[in-house]
């Protein structure tokens, strides 16, 4: 039985669920985006879930069949970490500058929301990173046995003259 199946199927769910996040945190119409930014409709927001959308195709390959795609599992950490210093990175920055038409509960849901995404990465960065170091021991080749007696003393290099 594989111990790591349920971590697999744990980050192909978080990423359904954070894409569906993401989707809902760049569609909604009411007060999270400001009126010059709304004309253009959804389209501009597309952008960014395009990319995102990559993240539950690697955890879905990953889990239907790790040894083939393992070598997704780099892609999907470096992924993971530019989303989360990017985040931090406009959080500092732009917090200050959001939409004008944002009340207070607007401010909340969309930051609260934000950074529980960003912590959630960490954390979903972290069981990437225990898979990653799983499957690396796995490849290592094993050192063979020697079949020769250990205290022979060509192995021990000690030599008693026979004594």
């Amino acid at each position: 039985m594989d111990v790591y199946r349920p971590l697999r199927a744990g980050l192909f769910i978080y990423e359904i669920l954070r894409f569906l996040l993401l989707v809902v945190f760049l569609s909604l119409d009411g007060g999270f985006l400001s009126d010059n930014l709304r004309s253009g409709g959804f389209f501009p927001y597309d952008v960014y879930l395009s990319s995102n959308a990559l993240f539950p195709l690697m955890a879905l390959f990953l889990l239907l069949n790790p040894r083939e795609y393992r070598s997704y599992l780099t892609l999907y950490m470096a992924g993971k970490i530019i989303g989360v210093v990017s985040f931090y990175v406009w959080e500092v920055f732009s917090t200050r500058n959001l939409p004008g038409g944002m009340n207070l509960l607007s401010n909340i849901i969309f930051l609260g929301g934000s950074v529980f995404i960003s912590l959630m990465d960490i954390l979903s960065l972290w069981g990437a990173w225990m898979l990653k170091n799983k499957w690396k021991k796995l490849s290592e080749p094993k050192e063979p046995k020697d079949p020769r007696n250990p205290m022979d003393p060509a192995l021990t290099g000690s030599d008693n003259g026979g004594q």
